[in-house]
C-alpha cells in the first residue's frame, strides 16, 4: 500500500551522494564548499527561530526540511544535518550562506560568521 511507497521514498532520500561533486581541496576559503567546522559556525550565527527561514533561503526543500524534523531529536542535530543535506545538494559556498543571510536582514550575522572563520593563507 502507500506505506511501502512512502518507505522507498525515504530510502531514496538517504542514498549518499555520488563521489563526483566531491569538493577540490582549494585553498580559498570562502569560495570552497562547506566543511563540518564551517557547519557549526553557521549554526552558531542564525537565530533558533529563523533556522527553517534559513534553509528556505538556501532553497533546502521543504520535504528534506521536515524529514529531518521528524528523523532527528535535537534542535543543533537538526540544523547540522539540514545544512549537510543542503551541501550534498548543491555546491554550497560561504557566499551562498553569506547572500541568504543579507537577504533576510541579518548583516550582523554575516558580520559574525566572517569573524568566526579562519582566514585563508
Amino acid at each position: 500500500g502507500t506505506a511501502k511507497k512512502s518507505f522507498q521514498q525515504e530510502a531514496l532520500l538517504r542514498e549518499p551522494p555520488s563521489e563526483e561533486g566531491k569538493p577540490s581541496s582549494s585553498p580559498e576559503p570562502r569560495g570552497a564548499l562547506l566543511q563540518g567546522s564551517q557547519l557549526y559556525a553557521v549554526i552558531d550565527v542564525v537565530p533558533v527561530r529563523r533556522w527553517k527561514e534559513f534553509m528556505r533561503m538556501l532553497e533546502l526543500r521543504e520535504a528534506e526540511i521536515e524529514l529531518v524534523e521528524l528523523e532527528v531529536v535535537h534542535i543543533r542535530d537538526q540544523q547540522y544535518e539540514m545544512l549537510k543535506r543542503w551541501c550534498q545538494q548543491t555546491s554550497a559556498t560561504m557566499d551562498h550562506v553569506f547572500a541568504a543571510l543579507e537577504r533576510m536582514e541579518l548583516a550582523g550575522c554575516a558580520e559574525a560568521l566572517r569573524q568566526s572563520l579562519p582566514v585563508g593563507p
